[in-house]
């Protein structure tokens, strides 16, 4: 029997057992791939990685207790040497430029075939990066800023801005969020502009809906 050593050891995060089901029986017809470990949150999912050091953590980004952003952040902080790889639902433009600039090697769409998941999974144990051929786009110079005209560089949302969202999604006003973070109306004010500007969204509705794709939980 061939030893764990000689493959590509994997970790499957998700919190549906029916995909996690699912890949595995797709790693176990790959003589160079092995599922080491399963986890359906954020920090079980850190706790398998300490323990188990995979090769790569194939993930997806909404998960209770921890999103996608955080969980990518801190196995690489635990172990920098295991590669992420997402696997998710959503092709929003700002999840695949957030994981990629906070060091995830791929991302992968839960629509994409057999055949290219097992192609992410080598590219990226081999050191490469892999982008799901419908996103490629996204990451080309010319359209990875595309409508933020005049920007050099990608921003993500401060954490200041990610309470100012949260408290948003609780219906406070404008008056009450600045007195829940110690800032003035105005300020507040500036944080929702910045923030409707990065995600590309126009209304509550529109960050609704991003917080939800995260996992976020919209009642803390």
């Amino acid at each position: 029997m061939e030893s764990v050593r000689n493959k590509v050891t994997i970790l499957l995060v998700d919190d549906q057992s029916i995909v996690l089901d699912g890949i595995q029986a797709i790693m176990e017809l790959e003589p160079d791939l092995q599922v080491v470990g399963r986890a359906t949150n954020g920090p079980d999912a850190l706790d398998r990685v300490r323990a188990l050091e995979p090769d790569i953590v194939l993930m997806d980004i909404n998960m209770p207790g921890m999103d996608g952003l955080e969980v990518t952040r801190a196995v690489l902080k635990a172990d920098p040497a295991t590669r992420v790889l997402v696997l998710s639902s959503y092709g929003n433009k700002e999840f695949v430029l957030e994981l990629l600039d906070v060091g995830a090697r791929g991302y992968l769409l839960k629509t994409s075939s057999k055949d290219e998941l097992i192609g992410a999974l080598r590219t990226v144990a081999s050191g490469g990066r892999y982008i799901a051929r419908e996103l490629r786009a996204l990451i080309e110079p010319g359209d990875r800023y595309k409508d933020r005209q005049g920007e050099d560089g990608y921003s993500v949302l401060t954490k200041r801005e990610v309470e100012v969202v949260k408290l948003i999604l609780q219906e406070r006003t404008n008056q009450e969020i600045a007195a829940a973070l110690f800032i003035s109306p105005p300020t507040v004010e500036t944080h929702r502009k910045n923030i409707m500007h990065k995600l590309d969204v126009r209304n509550t509705a529109g960050l609704v809906k991003y917080a939800m794709q995260r996992g976020w939980d919209l009642k803390s």
